[in-house]
Formats: C-alpha cells, sequence, structure tokens
C-alpha cells in the first residue's frame, strides 16, 4: 500500500532502490534525443495568457525525445516523453513535459513508488501489476492507453501533459491540458516490424524528418471533467485550440538537462493535483544527486596504470 507520510527524499530513495541506474544516470528517460528549434504562438494564446511564450514572438527551445524505460533498442522503450524548455528573451524559462499517454496511472507521489515497484517486480511476482490495478482503479485508463505497439516515430505521435495547466490573461484563467501534435501521424509497429529495424531506428526516423512541426494545443475541459485529476479521462470530442507551433531544427548533445514540471514564468498558474507538486520535488532531488556523483567522479584523481603507452616505453632487454 501507498505511504503519504514519506518525505520526497524518502520517496526519491525507495524509487532509486527500485529502479537501480549507473551512477550519475536518469532512473527512468535514460535513451533520448535533444534538438534545439523555435516556438511561435498563435494569437489565440495571447488571448488566453499574458506569458511571454505566448507573446508572438519566436522563442527559443530545447526538446528532448525519450522513452519511459530503457533498453538496448528503441523499441523496447515503453511510452515516450518530450519535454520542452521555452526560453523567451524577456523571461524566465517555462518547461513542458508530456507523454504520449493522455493521462498517468496515479494521483501521487507514495503511488508512484507503488507503481513503479509493481511494474518493475518482474517474474518473482507475476500478480504484481494485477494487484496494483485492483488498489488502484484510477490507474486503468493508463494502462489500456499504453497497450499498442512499438513506437514508429518520435515525432508523429501525440503528447500531453496529463496535469491541467492555468492559462491566466485579462479574461480570467482558463484550465486546460497542453498536448503536442504531429504534422503526420505515424502509426504504432508490431513486433516483427520493430524488430527489423535498427536498435536506434527512432533516431534515425528523426533525422531523416527535420527540420519538423508541432503544434501546441490546449485541451479544454467540458462539464463535469475532473480538471484537477491526471489519471482521468475528458469526455469526447475534445474541445481543442491551437496555441503556436514548434519547428525542431537540429539534434544536439543529449545532456542531463533539468527539465521540472513546476517551472513555469507568469502568466501560466501551476497544476493544483498532488502529482505534479510530487514529480518537481522528486526530478529536483534526483537530478541533484546525479549530478553531485558526477561532481565527485570528475573531483577524484586520476590514476594511471603502468602499462606502456607507446613502443618506445617498452624496456629492451
Amino acid at each position: 500500500m501507498s505511504d503519504e507520510t514519506l518525505t520526497p527524499g524518502e520517496l526519491t530513495d525507495r524509487i532509486a532502490e527500485v529502479l537501480p541506474a549507473a551512477p550519475g544516470r536518469r532512473m527512468l528517460h535514460q535513451r533520448g534525443i535533444t534538438l534545439i528549434g523555435r516556438f511561435r504562438a498563435e494569437p489565440v494564446a495571447r488571448e488566453l495568457s499574458s506569458a511571454a511564450l505566448f507573446s508572438g514572438e519566436e522563442v527559443a527551445i530545447i526538446a528532448r525525445f525519450s522513452g519511459t524505460r530503457g533498453g538496448a533498442h528503441d523499441a523496447e522503450t515503453g511510452d515516450q516523453g518530450l519535454s520542452v524548455r521555452f526560453v523567451p528573451a524577456s523571461a524566465e524559462p517555462t518547461d513542458l513535459i508530456a507523454l504520449t499517454l493522455p493521462v498517468f496511472f496515479v494521483r501521487s507521489g507514495a503511488d508512484m513508488l507503488e507503481f513503479l515497484t509493481a511494474v518493475s517486480a518482474g517474474p518473482d511476482a507475476p500478480g504484481a501489476v494485477a494487484e496494483f490495478r485492483r488498489r488502484h482503479p484510477e490507474s486503468g485508463a493508463a494502462f489500456d492507453a499504453g497497450s499498442g505497439g512499438a513506437p514508429g516515430s518520435y515525432a508523429g505521435q501525440r503528447y500531453h501533459s496529463v496535469h491541467a495547466f492555468g492559462l491566466a490573461g485579462p479574461s480570467g484563467t482558463t484550465w486546460a491540458r497542453l498536448e503536442w501534435h504531429p504534422e503526420t501521424t505515424v502509426e504504432p509497429l508490431d513486433t516483427a516490424e520493430s524488430d527489423a529495424l535498427a536498435p536506434d531506428y527512432l533516431a534515425r526516423e528523426l533525422d531523416s524528418r527535420l527540420p519538423t512541426v508541432m503544434t501546441l494545443h490546449a485541451r479544454l475541459p467540458r462539464q463535469g471533467d475532473p480538471v484537477h485529476d491526471p489519471t482521468a479521462l475528458w469526455a469526447d470530442p475534445p474541445r481543442l485550440l491551437e496555441l503556436g507551433r514548434m519547428t525542431l531544427e537540429t539534434r544536439t548533445a543529449d545532456s542531463d538537462l533539468d527539465f521540472d514540471p513546476l517551472r513555469i514564468e507568469p502568466g501560466i498558474a501551476a497544476p493544483l493535483d498532488r502529482l505534479a507538486t510530487d514529480r518537481s520535488a522528486i526530478y529536483r532531488l534526483a537530478r541533484a544527486r546525479r549530478r553531485a556523483v558526477v561532481a565527485m567522479t570528475a573531483a577524484q584523481p586520476q590514476h594511471h596504470s603502468d602499462i606502456p603507452s607507446t613502443p618506445k616505453d617498452i624496456d629492451r632487454p
């Protein structure tokens, strides 16, 4: 059962035990690709929010596609993520973290620990996931949405924020889930198709389509939709407003970027659900620990072996 009394530090420790990673590496979303590009908002976005990223001016962005799980092949990485940092010239950056799942499995960090424990149990606990689903029926929509095949493309999928953000402007605050839509949708692959592709086929496919465009949409809730529940689907048909266009232009080095679901500028209100707060705290702590390990390793003295480095260093009899 979930323990809601755990502190962010305790949650981070427990998650690290469930998802062991090499020193200095992410626990999740290790396999990824980073790009730079630009974003320009539509006029409707300026009417909804006073945030600088929606000013209509061109805004620099840095984006990272990634797979939730590790693995040696892109088809093994599970659901995909897209994190985007908007860097307006006149304001602090804003991060938007989105997933290919339209909703999430749980509502809190403690429940996330329980979920990760269940899905990582392996063959020693074959009933762990079923037992988790029994205790957490709210997870059903996310489980059902993630039951497709291997991804066919990074930039050919939709990505969803799962949290509702408040778009704050002169007329008040409009709560919406934000989502990215591709110009062209690429359908999932079956096992035979993905197995025949190179291990980095998603990276190769993305390279082949650069530059590529994705559009940012606000999905508005309908009457009765649970606005601040990240596990709940909203009613169809969706009420969508196109907020702007992002052009992904060039790949860059994939570094340990510090994306944070609560790094947002004035003009956007933070999500009100518990999960967003817990994710932010856990991300910050996990990132600080990764960087501390990297810094410690870099500071350690280097020990060189006595093996000769060139033929002239070898003593001749």
